[in-house]
């Protein structure tokens, strides 16, 4: 298992431009407000290089902007799926046009398509509440442990735009390789921190596997 963290602009010369490949997934959380929607089928462009056939690109999507940011992200790669992160419990936005919002959709394409005899995937899960006490806009685990149901075991993931670290954390438990692009120096040493600290757990856990009984 290898990872690597970078602190740069995911689309600058130093972050997705720099990197070859080939990765099993892109999971992002990108910012949700409309000055950042370019984001979305920018980083969809260099997905399409750096993704292996067959791997998939997971995005939360904002409800606005569901129908612009499919469109356009599937320019770059194949639409496959919604899928639904429930959020029955905690605090929920309540939108000025009389909306109280209860889930966040997640979308799915993939590069080329998606391979045959990978079983079912469940289109959707309950999230739990997160305390975000390392990001203001922080996921719960449970969001990139559900993402990497759609990465094969031993792959490699590419979060370019990591925040507090959540998706290297998911990886490190389940032994995918990762790699980690954030561009606010803050949240880079937050997300150092985490993914060390779940590092160290890792070996030790292996180390007691491995310990004579």
């Amino acid at each position: 298992m290898t990872v690597e963290l970078i602190c740069a602009d995911c689309l600058g010369p130093n972050g997705m431009p720099a990197l070859d490949g080939p990765f099993d997934a892109i999971i992002a959380d990108l910012p949700y407000p409309k000055q950042y929607l370019p984001l979305y089928w920018k980083v969809a462009k260099e997905a399409k290089r750096l993704l292996s056939p067959g791997g998939s690109l997971l995005m939360i999507i904002p409800h606005y902007a569901m129908p612009t940011v499919i469109e356009r992200v599937s320019e770059h790669l194949k639409w496959r799926w919604l899928h639904c992160m429930w959020q029955a419990a905690g605090a929920h936005s309540r939108m000025a046009m009389g909306i109280e919002v209860m889930w966040k959709p997640i979308g799915w394409w993939v590069k080329d398509s998606w391979p045959q005899g990978r079983g079912f995937v469940r289109d959707g899960f309950e999230n739990t509440p997160v305390t975000k006490l390392h990001h203001k806009w922080e996921q719960h685990l449970d969001w990139a442990d559900f993402c990497l149901k759609m990465v094969p075991e031993g792959g490699a993931v590419l979060d370019p735009a990591m925040g507090s670290g959540t998706t290297g954390v998911a990886c490190v438990n389940t032994g995918r390789n990762f790699v980690g692009i954030e561009i606010l120096p803050e949240y880079f040493e937050i997300a150092q921190e985490r993914i060390n600290a779940a590092q160290s757990e890792h070996v030790q856990a292996e180390m007691t596997l491995c310990a004579p009984s």
